[in-house]
C-alpha cells in the first residue's frame, strides 16, 4: 500500500467537514449484453465434460448456439490475456507482457500491473515522515478500457471483477470491481493469511514453524487448557493478526484470542477481538469480523474484515484469511465509483476485496489440506453466486453491458491438477471432500449448487468444472425470468495443461555462456542492491554485467543486455537480430531427459507484438510445450545453481503458461452466429462490444469484430 493513500486517511480522520452529495439519474440502455468470464475453461476440457454428461447446462448452450476455440495471448498469463480483452489491443501497445516485469534501475522484480511513483516531497509531522507529493500507484495499462469508452458514449456498463486493474482509473461512471492484482489491507497482493497452531506431532509433521512470508504469517501457540476432564473442558489461546505498516515502517498488529469449547457434542472455536466475538464449528468457517489496526498513535484508525476456519481442536489449528480492505470505507478504493463497494456489501455482507482470494498461496505453503483448499474456494465460489445475484438486480435497472468473472475454476486446475494426474511427479494420499462450508450448503438451495461432498479429492476438476456448470445453469434461469432478449457470450482467457517439469532459464543461459557471473559457481538473484544513498550498488550483483548478453525475468520471455535500455547494457542494435537468432535454434533444440521437446515455439517480440511498447517486452517469447514452464526461482530472477530441467514437486501442477497454440480458451455464444473468422481472438470480443452497441473503437485496436 503506498505511503499516500495513509496521508489521505489521516487528513480524513483528522478533518471535519460537510459532504453533499445528487442523486444522479442511472443510465439505462435497452439493449442488454451479458458476458461470463470464467477464467482458466478450456475448450477440451468442457467438451470431455460435457460428453461425459458433467456439464448439462453447457450442453444446452452450445446446441442452441455454438463454442469454439479462442486465440489466446502471447503469453498466455492471465494480467496479459486480459489486459488484451480489456483493450482490444496486443501486448505492443497496452504494455503487459507478464506477471513480473522487469525493473531497469537495477535488473530488478516489478508488478506487470501497477507503477508506483517515487516520493517528492515530505512532511514531517509528530516524527513521521507524510509524502505531500509522490508516492502514488497507478495503472501500468497503455491503452483505453473497453467499459470508459462505452461509458462515455452513453452506454451503462457494470464490471464485477476483472483481472489486471488496480488501481483503478477515475475518469469513468461505469462501475467496475477490479481482482487480480488488488492486495488485502496489508499490502500483500496475494492476501497475508495467518496459521494459528499448536506444537505436536501434526505441526512436525506438515513442517510447520514460526514464519512470516510474502503471503502468509505461521504462528505457534501456547494452548491453555481448564477443567478438563477425558478431553471435556475449555483451552484458550492467543495470537497476533498482521496489519498494513505505518508510516515509519513497523508492522501493526492486533492481538486476537481464541477459546475453544469441548463441553458440547462437537467442539466450537470462539474468536475475540476487542469487543467482537465470533463463532465456529469444528472444520467450518466463522463470519466475517472486522479489525481496526491503530496507526499513527491512534490518529489514523484503519479497518479491514477476515474470518476463522477452525481446522483441528487438539492440537489446536485455526486459519485465518487474509484482513480484507473494508468495503465500507477502503483504505484505496475497490470499486469504481467508490460508493458501489459499499452499496454491494449493504446487499451481500462483508467480502473479499483482494483479488484471487481462494486460497492457493496458502494451500501451495503447506498452510491448508487439499480438502481445507476446496472449503475455502468453496466460500469464494458462494460469494460470487451472491455478487452475480446483485449484478443482475442491477443490470435489470440500467440494461447495457454486464460482464461477470470467476476465477476458482483457474486456481483450482492450478492447485489440483497432481489430483488426477498419476504421472505428475506431485503426488499426495487419495482422501474425499467432506467439509462442505455451511455458506456452500445454503447456496445449493439459493443458487441450484449441487455441493457433491464425498467426492475423491482425484474428482476436484471434475467439481469445479461441474460448480462453472451450475453457475451458468442459475444464469440462463434469471435471463429467462426477466429479460426477452439477451445476447450472452461465455469466454475465458487461456486453457489449461499439466505442468511436469521447470526449467531454470537464468542457469540455462550461464550454461550457454550469455549471462556471465563474477565468480563461477555462484548462486542468487541477480538482482543489484542499493547503497545507504539509495544509489545502484553493482557490486552487490551477483552477475558480470560487462560480459552479459541476456537474462531472464518472468515466465515466458529471456531479455537482451542492450545497450541504451538496460542500466548496464551491452548489446548493440546490429547484433541483437543474430543474437536472438542464436538463442532461438538453440532454444528449439533443447530436448528433456526423455527425449520431449521443451519449447515448440521461440519467437522474437518483434514477430509476436505491434505497437509503441514492443521496445519494452522480454526480446525473446518462450512457448513451453505442454508439461513444461519456467521455475519460479527463474521467474523471479534467480540463478540457482541446479539442473536445467526438473521436475515440478508441487501443488501448483497445472498450468498455461505454454505455447499459446496449445492452450487455447473459450468462446461460447447462446446464439448461433456465423463468425466473420474461425479462429477468434481475445481482441476481437471486445471490437464485438464495441459492434453491439454501435460505439466506434479507439484508433488503433487490434480486434475486429464477430458477428
Amino acid at each position: 500500500m503506498p505511503k499516500s493513500t495513509l496521508v489521505s486517511l489521516l487528513i480524513a480522520s483528522m478533518a471535519i467537514g460537510f459532504s453533499s452529495c445528487a442523486d444522479e439519474a442511472v443510465q439505462s440502455n435497452d439493449k442488454r449484453v451479458i458476458v461470463l468470464g470464467v477464467d482458466g475453461l478450456d475448450p477440451d476440457m468442457v467438451k470431455e465434460r460435457i460428453a461425459r454428461g458433467l456439464m448439462p447446462n453447457f450442453k444446452q448452450f452450445v446446441e442452441a448456439g455454438m463454442l469454439t476455440d479462442l486465440q489466446t495471448s502471447w503469453p498466455p498469463q492471465s494480467p496479459v490475456a486480459w489486459s488484451n480483452f480489456i483493450t482490444g489491443v496486443n501486448p505492443g501497445k497496452h504494455g503487459l507482457y507478464d506477471f513480473i516485469h522487469v525493473d531497469r534501475t537495477n535488473y530488478g522484480l516489478k508488478s506487470s500491473m501497477s507503477n508506483t511513483e517515487p516520493v517528492g516531497l515530505e512532511l514531517n509531522l509528530f516524527g513521521w515522515k507524510l509524502p505531500v507529493t509522490g508516492g502514488e500507484m497507478t495503472n501500468a495499462r497503455q491503452f483505453p478500457a473497453f467499459w470508459n469508452e462505452l461509458n462515455k458514449a452513453g452506454v451503462p456498463v457494470a464490471i464485477h471483477r476483472i483481472p489486471a486493474n488496480y488501481p483503478l482509473e477515475e475518469d469513468s461512471n461505469a462501475v467496475v470491481f477490479p481482482d487480480m492484482g488488488t492486495p488485502d489491507l496489508p499490502g500483500a497482493a496475494s492476501g497475508l493469511a495467518f496459521l494459528w497452531f499448536e506444537r505436536s506431532g501434526l505441526s512436525e509433521e506438515r513442517g510447520w514453524s514460526k514464519k512470516d512470508a510474502g503471503s502468509y504469517s505461521t504462528q505457534p501457540v501456547a494452548v491453555s487448557r481448564l477443567r478438563m476432564t477425558d478431553g471435556v473442558g475449555i483451552a484458550t489461546a492467543s495470537g497476533q493478526l498482521k496489519g498494513p505498516p505505518d508510516l515509519d515502517g513497523t508492522i501493526t498488529t492486533e492481538g486476537i484470542d481464541f477459546t475453544i469449547d469441548n463441553t458440547g457434542s462437537e467442539p466450537v472455536l470462539a474468536i475475540e477481538l476487542g469487543h467482537t466475538v465470533a463463532i465456529a464449528e469444528l472444520g467450518d468457517w466463522s463470519d466475517w469480523f472486522q479489525v481496526e489496526y491503530s496507526l499513527m498513535g491512534g490518529m489514523a484508525p484503519m479497518a479491514g474484515w477476515t474470518r476463522v476456519l477452525f481446522s483441528s481442536s487438539e492440537p489446536f489449528v485455526a486459519y485465518g484469511a487474509p484482513v480484507q480492505m473494508d468495503p465500507w470505507a477502503p483504505a484505496s478504493p475497490v470499486s469504481n465509483p467508490e460508493q458501489a463497494a459499499a452499496d454491494l456489501a449493504d446487499a451481500i455482507g462483508p467480502y473479499y476485496t483482494q483479488g484471487f482470494p481462494d486460497a492457493y498461496k496458502s494451500y501451495k505453503g503447506g498452510l491448508l489440506t487439499t480438502s481445507e483448499f476446496v472449503s475455502e474456494s468453496d466460500t469464494v465460489l458462494v460469494e460470487r453466486m451472491n455478487m452475480l445475484n446483485y449484478a443482475l438486480d442491477e443490470f435489470d435497472e440500467t440494461g447495457g453491458l454486464l460482464f461477470f468473472y470467476t476465477g476458482s475454476l483457474d486456481l483450482r486446475c492450478h492447485m489440483l491438477w497432481h489430483t488426477s494426474d498419476e504421472q505428475h511427479p506431485h503426488q499426495e494420499a487419495p482422501g474425499h471432500y467432506n467439509n462442505v462450508p455451511k455458506e456452500y450448503a445454503q447456496a445449493t438451495a439459493d443458487y441450484g449448487l449441487q455441493a457433491r461432498a464425498g467426492l475423491e479429492l482425484a474428482q476436484q476438476i471434475d467439481r469445479i468444472y461441474a460448480q462453472v456448470d451450475d453457475m451458468l445453469g442459475y444464469l440462463l434461469k434469471e435471463v429467462d425470468g426477466r429479460w426477452d432478449d439477451v445476447e450472452l457470450i461465455i469466454m475465458s482467457d487461456h486453457g489449461f495443461a499439466p505442468m511436469h517439469r521447470v526449467m531454470n532459464i537464468n542457469d540455462w543461459l550461464v550454461s550457454e555462456g550469455y549471462l556471465v557471473l563474477k565468480e563461477q559457481g555462484a548462486t542468487g538473484s541477480i538482482t543489484a542492491g542499493f547503497d545507504d544513498e539509495h544509489n545502484v550498488d553493482w557490486d552487490s550483483s551477483i552477475v558480470d554485467w560487462s560480459r552479459t548478453k541476456a537474462y531472464a525475468i518472468g515466465f515466458n520471455g529471456v531479455i537482451l543486455n542492450r545497450a541504451g535500455r538496460e542500466p548496464q547494457g551491452i548489446v548493440q542494435e546490429a547484433e541483437a537480430s543474430a543474437l536472438l537468432a542464436e538463442m532461438q535454434t538453440k532454444l528449439l533444440a533443447l530436448r528433456d531427459q526423455d527425449g520431449s521437446q521443451v519449447l515448440t515455439a521461440v519467437l522474437p517480440a518483434s514477430e509476436v507484438f505491434s505497437g509503441d511498447q514492443v521496445s519494452l517486452a522480454p526480446d525473446l517469447q518462450l512457448g513451453f510445450n505442454v508439461g513444461f514452464g519456467a521455475s519460479d526461482p527463474s521467474a523471479e530472477g534467480d540463478v540457482t545453481g541446479e539442473a536445467i530441467l526438473l521436475n515440478n514437486d508441487s501443488r501448483w501442477s497445472g498450468s498455461h503458461l505454454m505455447d499459446p497454440a496449445l492452450v487455447k480458451g473459450t468462446f461460447a455464444t447462446r446464439v448461433k452466429h456465423q463468425l466473420s473468422t474461425p479462429d477468434p481472438a481475445l481482441e476481437d470480443i471486445t471490437a464485438t462490444l464495441y459492434q453491439q452497441f454501435g460505439v466506434t473503437p479507439p484508433a488503433g485496436i487490434d480486434g475486429k469484430p464477430l458477428f
